[in-house]
Formats: structure tokens, sequence, C-alpha cells
């Protein structure tokens, strides 16, 4: 099962480390992994891309032992609290981690799409966002970014992923 694991923004990749050397030999947990988007940035007059946290201040653990994963986190420096209720831990939803194991690669990177206006709706011709343009509610040409809306964690959260307009036909 898929768990989320709340941590602080900005030090997602460092806690992940952390947990990867003092618990990664323990098999408390499958994977611990970061979602990241690509993002366009202009470098030196050229665009690259970088990798921007998906979910800023979470990490998601695989683990079939989320009670032991949790009690193991506490000795991690940063660690907050895996998300769930009095009972414990909860687990993703089935929807949630569908939508991750589809839209993100192998390295769990959600990859930048690439569209075109035809008159005045806005194409989506290749990547993740091709299947979800009724999530798109907002797209900045400018900084080569669409913000989604989607249900995660229990709530609609809003989450930024690249993409690059093409033209206009």
């Amino acid at each position: 099962m898929w768990y989320a694991v709340w941590v602080p923004t900005g030090r997602e990749e460092q806690i992940k480390t952390i947990c990867d050397r003092e618990l990664g030999d323990r098999k408390i947990y499958e994977e611990c992994f970061l979602p990241r988007y690509e993002k366009p940035w202009k470098e030196n007059g050229v665009w690259i891309r970088k990798l921007k946290a998906l979910f800023p201040g979470y990490l998601f653990f695989v683990t079939e032992n989320p009670d032991e994963l949790h009690r193991a986190l506490k000795s991690v420096p940063g660690f907050t609290k895996i998300l769930g209720d009095d009972e414990g831990p909860i687990p993703l939803y089935k929807e949630e981690t569908e939508f991750l194991r589809k839209h993100i690669n192998q390295d769990k990177v959600f990859e930048m799409s690439v569209g075109e206006y035809i008159g005045k709706e806005l194409v989506i011709t290749e990547g993740p966002l091709k299947d979800l343009t009724g999530k798109v509610i907002y797209i900045n040409r400018h900084s080569r970014q669409a913000v989604l809306e989607v249900e995660f964690f229990g709530r609609m959260v809003k989450m930024k992923v690249g993409l690059e307009v093409v033209g206009k036909k």
C-alpha cells in the first residue's frame, strides 16, 4: 500500500535521503519516493527542465507494515507524520495510487506535456496532460505551466505541472 508522509516543505529530498540511509536496510518499506514534475526554467537565455516536487511537503512510501514504518520514522529528523486518523496511518485511495502510476514515469516524474491552440481551444498533443484536460484550471504560458485540480489526501489539491504550448492554428 502507498502512504503519504508529511515533511517540511523544501526538505523532502533531504529527508528521503535520510530515510533511505537510516531505514533502507531494515526492509520496513519497499520504496520511498518524491513525485516530481518537469518545470521549464530559463537559464542564460536557454530553456531547460528542472525537477520540482509535485506535492510539496510530502514523501510517499510503499509498505505493507505502516505501523512499523511509523515507529521507525519517529527517529528521522524532520519527520512530521504519516497521514491518517486516530486509528493509525491511512493508505492512499486506490484512485490516487492509480493516478500516480498512470501519470508519472518510472523515475516518479510527471513529464512535460505539449499542446497547441486550435482556434481558442488548447489541445494537448503529447504527455500526461493529454487525458487530463478537464482537470486543468489554469495555464500560464509565460512560465510554461498548467495548474490541475485533483482529489488527493481526501480533498481537492492544486498541482503545478509543465506545459509547453507550441503554437496556434
